[in-house]
């Protein structure tokens, strides 16, 4: 029972983090093809979310494997 707990909530984590992934780049694709392009300016604390994100869909898959 506790193992499958803890896979529904690392299933749940991944798509969470799939999500802020294509968030964040939708925001960098609507800035770039904007007229004139403005710069994508991100926080200090969207970075380090946007960095756990992306090590977490990383470890995620490599764990798969």
């Amino acid at each position: 029972m506790g193992i499958e707990i803890l896979k529904y909530i690392s299933t749940f984590l991944f798509v969470f983090s799939i999500m802020g992934i294509i968030r964040t780049a939708a925001n960098f694709v609507s800035s770039l093809l904007s007229d004139p392009p403005k710069p994508l300016n991100l926080t200090n604390r969207e970075v380090i979310i946007n960095g756990l994100f992306f090590s977490y869909v990383v470890t995620f898959i490599i764990a798969l494997l």
